[in-house]
């Protein structure tokens, strides 16, 4: 039986189905936007593993807490903000690119809560500085990108596509940008450290990428050219303070503690409820295979009585 290429070709996204011979620049378009797509659909995934995470941590927390006696809870609840304040003692973050306008109380300031501070031109300084070992007087935005973009050379595959540079290029990825963060990461979370939660480094980290994303990548094609991060460099806010807020389950306004957490209430009611459903569905399993072994053995008994008479 003859296969339908065409058909064929239409369950792949990426490919178009009027070519079925060869590789074209229609194709390749339609693999980037494909590939654009499932990395969206990746991060939203992300976010939602480190939701969920996070409302088990929480259910945890209040079901330890539920378990102590007052004395107890009482001393429980003041070590875990001990915790959490030692936490917010940190050394100030640069943003990574671009403005994010300060609603911080000058008292919150003063207190060492807000971020405030120069902007993404103090992050990559202090990579050229501590991480590549240059003078700091002689940084260079073009120089930099090219030390830490990623090469990419055409393979012979691409090379006959019209319109397209066949020339070496560099970009910053996804991946190295998110490696450009770990330092500023690095002055808040510490695997050594009780207070510090990793996970939530790794969910901070991904803020970052896609704050700067949004901010640089003007054709949105989830890489940063020379070109792109040339111009972010060039705008005013590079050089201005910005202030990038890491998350905090709750932070201090006007005096008082106001929740920042990245579920709500009904949210977290909602997954302890899931929870309940699949701890009645694993008891009822377990009753279940506690019953059929009973059986087994009852059966098992039989028949040796029967084997013996």
């Amino acid at each position: 039986q003859q296969m339908d290429h065409a058909s064929l070709l239409k369950q792949f996204e990426h490919l178009d189905p009027h070519n079925q011979n060869t590789f074209e620049a229609k194709d390749l378009e339609l693999l980037i936007s494909t590939a654009t797509k499932d990395l969206e659909n990746y991060d939203a995934e992300r976010h939602e593993e480190f939701k969920r995470y996070e409302m088990l941590k929480e259910h945890e927390r209040r079901e330890y807490l539920r378990s102590l006696d007052q004395e107890k809870r009482e001393q429980e609840e003041k070590r875990l903000q001990e915790l959490k304040e030692k936490h917010r003692q940190h050394p100030k973050v640069n943003a990574p690119v671009g403005p994010r306008p300060c609603t911080w109380t000058e008292a919150e300031t003063s207190a060492g809560r807000c971020l405030c501070f120069q902007g993404s031109v103090a992050q990559l300084q202090e990579v050229w500085e501590e991480t590549d070992g240059l003078d700091p007087l002689e940084f260079n935005p073009k120089t930099f990108f090219k030390l830490h973009a990623l090469q990419i050379i055409h393979t012979n595959l691409l090379l006959p596509l019209s319109g397209l540079d066949t020339n070496d290029d560099k970009v910053l990825d996804e991946q190295e940008l998110e490696a450009l963060f770990t330092k500023e990461l690095e002055k808040v979370y510490d695997p050594k450290n009780e207070e510090d939660d990793m996970m939530e480094m790794e969910e901070e980290r991904l803020r970052m990428r896609e704050y700067f994303m949004k901010n640089v990548d003007a054709n949105k094609d989830r890489v940063v050219s020379l070109e792109e991060f040339l111009k972010s460099t060039e705008k005013k806010d590079f050089n201005n303070p910005t202030e990038w807020e890491v998350q905090d389950p709750e932070v201090v306004r006007f005096g008082r503690r106001v929740p920042q957490k990245v579920y709500t209430e009904e949210e977290l009611q909602r997954f302890e409820a899931e929870l309940r459903d699949k701890e009645e569905e694993l008891r009822r399993k377990k009753e279940k295979l506690h019953q059929e072994q009973e059986l087994l053995q009852e059966r098992g008994r039989a028949l040796e009585a029967q084997r013996r008479e």
